[in-house]
């Protein structure tokens, strides 16, 4: 039978069926030439071993009478004299991209044997299994691992990563150390100290396919991964301590300690006791943490001697309140201020670091020095205060209500404690100053009305305002500095009650109210129907007086007493907000 393409990639002018082995036909997919059925098996189905086969047996042919079959079979061919090339496009695995290629000086030579055809036809098929399966095997293994990966002795070739984290997870559960001989338990690997890292593991077993040659090579060799793991020796220490009965001595080790005022260190004193060895513990733990199964370890008790003596902790807290004793202080740019750190606040500076089998160790908490000098900056700094003044229309400034101050900010900070650190850690004192950034003063300008210089209020031109004259005993309304009602006489504050001075603005109004109050001797008084009132200042207020008929003393209980219609005419003038100077 005949197709456009050739699983050999051979002209119709060179295949023959007759070169098909007798009894054994060669068929071909008609669209893509694939070779459907032929005497060494169908071009589907590939599997590992007869990936690892045919790259093996390419592998290994070193010339080509090694390469070809057995005389006798289908399979043998003669081998040309002419060289023989197998080209293969980059999308290698579909048959049509394979074909046999001959040298130019060989291009005009007779045509190959059909013997010859066919070795090259079964050459082709050969790659293509290896072609089709090899992808579908390297696609397969790319998220997964590869074969021959175990972990602890237990299988996990195609499991994902996640898969393998629960497994390991799983198993270290049970990983546990039964402990016997003079103390009994059965402990956990945390407790041990030792931590299983399942997904570090997992990643180890999954990097073994993490290129596509790696899964391959996997193919010829396994591999057991090794369980990460970590170790904590305070830990293990501290439960081999556990192991040791409440009423037996234990051995201890001498440590440094803040006294009661945490202002010096001083020591507690060591003992000589009973401990259990933490070789074999530990041991016991590494051994249980990489089978992730369970261990078990003999241990006795040991009277021994404490690894920190008293004296090496006294030395070590002699040291750490020598530290203490040195001064510490800084000042600020001018020299005005200066700011010093008390004993409590520099032993809070100081680390003590317990160690298992020598003496403690000393640091300074760069941390805890920068928190300190913080906050003495932020007293040092000047906080800004924009300045307010008046000034007419000309420009020219009338007067000052708030003067400007410039911020002022630390900038050495980090440099400073750095210096603090340093000079307490080689037993010094230090010494410093503050460096300040200093910004620009701000101005907040108002401009006022001409002529408002000389009054009680410097207003803005049109604005209203009200004048309490108390030298006058008037109350006169302006806009700007133009008067526009008044002066109107009134009746102010009593000697025992005097009325407030002060610049305040209105902030409650009532046509008409009854007021109570309290009288210079203390017993109450109560006023009814008082017309046409406006609050100034807390009890203070302009209102009608209906009950005085003559003005311009003193008598009120600090409110300005006004003619009513007066009164009616400030209450329908003024706003809330409305500013008002009570002055002499």
């Amino acid at each position: 039978m005949h197709s456009d393409k050739f699983p050999t990639g051979q002209t119709p002018e060179e295949f023959d069926e007759s070169s098909t082995p007798a009894g054994e036909p060669a068929d071909t997919d008609a669209t893509s030439g694939t070779v459907l059925n032929s005497p060494y098996g169908p071009a589907t189905g590939v599997t590992r071993t007869s990936i690892l086969a045919a790259a093996h047996s390419a592998a290994t042919a070193s010339t080509p009478a090694e390469a070809a079959p057995v005389a006798g079979t289908p399979e043998a061919v003669e081998v040309a004299a002419e060289p023989i090339r197998l080209a293969a496009s980059a999308n290698a695995g579909s048959a049509e991209h394979f074909e046999v290629v001959t040298s130019p000086d060989t291009a005009a030579a007779a045509k190959p044997s059909r013997r010859r055809r066919w070795a090259m036809s079964a050459v082709a098929a050969t790659i293509l299994l290896v072609g089709v399966g090899g992808y579908a095997y390297a696609q397969h293994y790319s998220d997964v691992a590869v074969p021959g990966t175990t972990v602890a002795g237990t299988d996990v070739s195609g499991m994902s990563r996640d898969a393998i984290i629960s497994t390991i997870e799983s198993r270290a559960q049970a990983a546990t150390v039964t402990v016997t001989g003079d103390a009994d338990a059965t402990v956990s690997l945390s407790e041990l100290g030792t931590t299983i890292d399942a997904a570090a593991t997992a990643d180890a077993a999954m990097n073994r396919g993490s290129a596509v040659l790696d899964r391959f090579k996997a193919l010829l060799s396994g591999a057991d991964i090794t369980v990460v793991t970590s170790n904590d020796e305070a830990v293990l220490k501290d439960y081999a301590g556990t192991l040791v009965p409440d009423d037996q001595a234990k051995a201890r080790n001498a440590s440094v300690v803040l006294n009661a005022d945490s202002t010096a260190f001083e020591i507690t004193s060591s003992s000589e006791g009973l401990s259990v060895d933490t070789t074999d513990l530990a041991l016991a733990a590494a051994q249980a943490a990489q089978s992730l199964s369970p261990a078990s370890v003999e241990v006795s008790y040991v009277n021994t001697p404490p690894a920190v003596s008293d004296d090496d902790a006294k030395t070590v807290a002699e040291t750490a309140n020598e530290w203490i004793s040195q001064d510490v202080t800084i000042t600020n740019t001018d020299g005005t201020d200066s700011y010093t750190a008390d004993a409590a606040t520099k032993a809070s500076w100081i680390i003590i670091t317990e160690n298992l089998d020598a003496a403690p160790t000393l640091s300074i908490d760069s941390d805890a020095v920068a928190h300190w000098v913080g906050t003495q900056a932020n007293a040092a700094n000047v906080t800004p205060v924009v300045g307010q003044r008046n000034v007419n229309s000309s420009g020219q400034v009338v007067a000052t209500s708030v003067e400007a101050v410039a911020g002022q900010k630390v900038n050495n900070t980090e440099t400073i404690t750095a210096a603090i650190s340093t000079a307490l850690s080689s037993g010094q004192a230090y010494s410093g100053s503050f460096e300040m950034t200093t910004d620009e003063e701000q101005w907040e300008e108002r401009k006022i009305a001409d002529g408002a210089e000389n009054l009680a209020y410097q207003a803005a031109d049109g604005e209203k305002w009200v004048d309490i004259n108390l030298s006058t005993k008037t109350v006169t309304a302006y806009e700007g500095a133009t008067v526009v009602r008044g002066p109107v006489s009134v009746v102010d504050g009593a000697a025992a009650t005097p009325t407030v001075t002060g610049t305040y603005h209105v902030y409650l109004q009532y046509e008409i109210q009854t007021m109570r109050g309290q009288n210079a001797d203390g017993s109450n008084y109560e006023t009814e129907n008082v017309p046409w009132i406006s609050y100034f200042y807390e009890g203070y207020a302009l209102h009608g007086a209906p009950w005085w008929s003559s003005w311009g003393f003193s008598a009120s209980h600090g409110c300005l007493n006004m003619p009513v219609d007066e009164a009616k005419w400030i209450y329908d003038w003024v706003e809330i907000g409305t500013t008002v100077v009570s002055h002499y």
